[in-house]
């Protein structure tokens, strides 16, 4: 889960973005980057779990190949014209570059030489194209002799389970009963619980913003909050906020936090600052 100082840090960098641009739609891109490092984590975790539930895959693919050139006859006699061949040679070509693929990527996430995400995202979307290929191919293989069809589709119907444990990787949220996905369903839950607290509360922090700015502008009585950095207005408004109305938390606590966050990023003057603020408010607030 989510620290307080996470959660504090992440409003205070979504208070900035929505004030200097406070025309657009911020929070997709504000996302993306905030979860940057643990959205490179969940993807590396995505890799180990998905070369996990593909073992045996490749394996399967050679098989359907040799079952192949033994059905060859019996394909060609139920399509003379050879587009049925050609048709299950592309799909096993496929498969078969599809598992290569798969058994690749975690020497491309180790080596990080960058591109390993997108084609980890680009291998989990081919799997719809896969399972349209083979759910085309299986009526036209039921001219073919008992046993060769029989070993066809028993063989098409293993790549269909692999297709299924790839959608659980790419899809986990879809599967929260299924104990192979845990790291990815932790993971998931960390970013969701910093996404929620993080919104309670930047949104609760908006919604006062003109209280909050009265109280800091009388409190600066000798400063022009207008030469103020958003990032310094955002610190400033998020610990007011919670030395005002969040009568729960220790006042001390909100200040040093605030301090501390200000000094990250913006330096000792900025928390010089903020400190020279802050108590003021909270000596006020308490009297």
């Amino acid at each position: 889960m989510a620290s307080r100082r996470q959660i504090r840090e992440a409003a205070v960098q979504l208070l900035y973005a929505r004030s200097a641009r406070p025309d657009d739609n911020v929070e997709p891109e504000f996302w993306d980057l905030l979860n940057h490092n643990t959205l490179v984590t969940f993807d590396r975790t995505r890799i180990k779990t998905l070369t996990h539930l593909q073992q045996g895959r490749s394996v399967t693919t050679e098989k359907l190949k040799s079952l192949l050139l033994d059905a060859a006859p019996g394909i060609l006699a139920a399509d003379p014209s050879e587009k049925l061949a050609r048709q299950l040679s592309n799909y096993q070509e496929a498969e078969a570059k599809w598992a290569e693929s798969c058994e690749n990527l975690p020497r491309l996430a180790k080596a990080d030489t960058g591109g390993w995400q997108p084609q980890l995202h680009q291998l989990l979307n081919q799997i719809p194209n896969l399972k349209k290929q083979r759910t085309e191919l299986i009526p036209q293989l039921q001219p073919l002799p008992p046993q060769h069809l029989k070993n066809l589709t028993d063989t098409l119907g293993k790549l269909a389970e692999y297709d299924q444990r790839a959608n659980m990787v790419q899809f986990p949220q879809n599967h929260l009963d299924q104990r192979d996905l845990k790291p990815l369903h932790n993971l998931q839950d960390q970013m969701c619980s910093l996404q929620k607290q993080t919104l309670e509360l930047a949104d609760n922090v908006t919604s006062s913003i003109t209280s909050i700015d009265t109280l800091i502008n009388q409190t600066s009585t000798n400063f022009d909050l207008t030469r103020l950095s958003k990032v310094d207005l955002a610190i400033l408004r998020l610990a007011a906020y919670e030395i005002t109305q969040l009568p729960e938390l220790d006042n001390a606590i909100s200040i040093n936090e605030a301090i501390d966050i200000a000094r990250d990023f913006s330096g000792d003057e900025a928390a010089s600052f903020v400190n020279g603020i802050l108590h003021p408010i909270a000596k006020n607030h308490s009297t």
